[in-house]
């Protein structure tokens, strides 16, 4: 993944979390996610970044650096 993809990717994840402050340490629950964000983050990661996510995998990370690492694997696949 480059330099920016990282940065980019954070910035979906805030944007679908905002007004909450998002790091790659936070977790899911500590940002009240519920089914609808979590698909909502999902499409908007694969529109972004032309990725295959399942819905299992959003339910499957610990936290958002687990997310990023699953994206960046996801990316190096294509």
């Amino acid at each position: 993944m480059s330099n920016e993809q990282p940065d980019d990717l954070m910035s979906v994840i805030s944007e679908v979390f905002a007004p909450l402050e998002v790091s790659l340490e936070s977790t899911f629950d500590e940002l009240g996610a519920t089914s609808v964000s979590l698909l909502r983050l999902m499409v908007s990661i694969q529109s972004k970044f032309d990725v295959d996510l399942d819905v299992v995998d959003m339910f499957t990370v610990d936290d958002i650096g687990d997310l990023v690492r699953l994206v960046e694997e996801r990316i190096a696949q294509i």
